[in-house]
C-alpha cells in the first residue's frame, strides 16, 4: 500500500492537441494502480473530479481516494510542454487549503498549488513540484527514510545555492535526507546517496510525450523503492525506464517486467561549445512567438543557439545573408521550421546539407510533396515540438 498525495488538474497541451485530466498526484496514482499497487489516493477537487476519480474506481478495485473539496478544477495550458503553462485561475487567486495531513508506512507526496499539507511516514519520497518558494519538507513533515526528487532550479532555490556542496549539505545536515535525486530533463539525472554520486542515464526514445514525465519518475522510484523493495540505486535507475516508456508510448510500465526494453542511453557530453541554428520565418507574431519560445527551450538546457531574428536583426538583406552563414557555419545542427513553406529557411537547409550539417525539421502543416527535394536527404522530421526538441539536443 502507497498513499500518495498531490494535486488532480486539468491538462490543456497544444503541442499534442489534447485536454486531459490528470495532475501529478492522480498520475502518480495511475501508475501504481497499473502496476497493481494498492493505493490510497488523497488530493482536491470539485464535483467534477469527484466523478472522475468515482468512474476510475469502477476500474481499479485497489484504488481508495480522500477528496477534500476545492471550488475550482484548477488547468494548466501548454503551448507545448517545455514552455512555461498557464494556470487558471491565475496563481494570485488561487486560495491554499491547510487541512490535509497524512500519516503512513509509505507516502509519495507532490507539491500542490490548491494546498500545504503535513506528512509522516517510514519511507517518504517528496517532490516539491516548483522553484518557487517551495515548501521544505523540514516544514511539512517527517519520514524515517527520506528522499527527494528535484529539477536543478529547484534543487538550487531550496539550497538557496548552486554550489553543489552547499547542495549535499542542505538536502544531507538540514532535510536530513537519506538520498536526493536530481533531475536533468533530456540529459538524464543525478543520484546523491551517502559519498556516492551516480548518474542516471535518460534513453533516446522515438517520441517525448513530456508531460507528467516527472511525475512517473517520482512514482515509478518510489514503487520501486517500497513496493518492489528494490534499493534506492536501482530504482532510479528503473524509473528512469519507466519514464522512458511512458514518453515514448505513454503507457505505464514496471520496467522489471519489461524485457523488450531497447532504447539506447543517451551518452552525455559537455554542451558547452555546441550550438544551434535556428531557421525560420519571423514575419508574423504568430511566427515569432514560436521562434522566441523554441530559442528559450534550448536556452533553458544550457545549450547556445544562433537565431537570425535575436542575433542578427532586420536590415541590409547583403548583411544579413553574410552574418547567416556564418551562423550555420559555426552550428553544430540546424533546427528548422518548415511549417508555410518560408523560401529563407528552404535556402537554409538547402546550404546546410551541403555543409554536411544535421538537420532536424518541424512542421505541422506541410504535405511532403512539397519537401521533397529535402526528402532524400538526411533530414529527421518531426510534427511534435518538444519531440523535435529533444531529438535536436540527443543529435548534437
Amino acid at each position: 500500500m502507497i498513499d500518495i498525495i498531490g494535486g488532480t488538474y486539468q491538462e490543456i497541451d497544444y503541442d499534442e492537441v489534447s485536454v486531459e485530466l490528470f495532475g501529478s498526484g492522480f498520475r502518480g496514482a495511475k501508475f501504481l494502480l497499473e502496476n497493481k499497487c494498492n493505493v490510497h489516493f488523497h488530493t482536491l477537487g470539485n464535483e467534477e473530479t469527484m466523478i472522475f476519480l468515482k468512474e476510475n474506481q469502477k476500474v481499479y478495485k485497489n484504488f481508495n481516494f480522500e477528496l477534500t473539496p476545492y471550488k475550482d478544477l484548477i488547468t494548466f495550458k501548454y503551448s507545448f510542454p517545455l514552455d512555461d503553462p498557464s494556470i487558471f485561475p491565475s496563481i494570485l487567486n488561487i486560495t491554499k487549503v491547510n487541512s490535509l495531513s497524512v500519516e503512513s508506512e509509505n507516502i509519495i507526496a507532490f507539491g500542490m498549488l490548491e494546498a500545504d499539507y503535513l506528512i509522516s511516514g517510514d519511507k517518504v519520497v517528496y517532490d516539491p513540484q516548483t522553484s518557487i518558494k517551495p515548501n521544505k519538507f523540514n516544514d511539512i513533515g517527517h519520514a524515517k527514510e527520506l528522499v527527494y526528487i528535484v529539477n536543478k532550479n529547484e534543487a538550487h532555490e531550496l539550497a538557496e545555492s548552486n554550489n553543489i556542496d552547499v547542495l549535499k549539505e542542505y538536502f544531507f545536515q538540514k532535510e536530513k535526507a537519506t538520498a536526493f535525486l536530481i533531475k536533468d530533463g533530456p540529459f538524464g539525472a543525478t543520484l546523491y546517496i551517502g559519498d556516492k554520486v551516480i548518474k542516471i542515464p535518460s534513453y533516446i526514445t522515438n517520441n517525448v510525450f513530456k508531460i507528467g514525465s516527472g511525475d512517473i519518475f517520482t512514482t515509478s522510484f518510489g514503487y520501486y523503492w517500497m513496493h518492489k523493495k528494490l534499493s534506492i540505486e536501482e530504482s532510479a535507475l528503473y524509473a528512469s525506464k519507466s519514464t522512458a516508456i511512458f514518453c515514448n508510448i505513454k503507457a505505464y510500465i514496471d520496467a522489471t517486467n519489461f524485457p523488450n526494453f531497447g532504447f539506447k542511453e543517451f551518452t552525455y557530453k559537455s554542451m558547452e561549445n555546441k550550438q544551434v541554428y535556428l531557421a525560420s520565418p519571423f514575419f508574423a507574431i504568430s511566427e515569432l512567438i514560436l521562434v522566441d519560445k523554441i530559442r528559450n527551450a534550448f536556452l533553458s538546457f544550457g545549450i547556445k543557439v544562433f537565431s537570425p531574428f535575436h542575433d542578427v536583426g532586420i536590415g541590409n538583406s547583403e548583411f544579413i545573408a553574410k552574418k547567416d552563414i556564418e551562423g550555420i557555419n559555426n552550428s553544430d545542427i540546424v533546427f528548422c521550421l518548415f511549417d508555410n513553406y518560408d523560401s529563407g529557411t528552404l535556402i537554409e537547409s538547402g546550404y546546410s546539407l551541403a555543409k554536411g550539417k544535421k538537420i532536424i525539421g518541424y512542421h505541422r502543416t506541410c504535405e511532403e510533396k512539397k519537401l521533397l527535394m529535402l526528402k532524400g536527404s538526411d533530414i529527421q522530421y518531426y510534427n511534435h515540438l518538444t519531440t523535435a526538441i529533444y531529438k535536436t539536443i540527443w543529435n548534437l
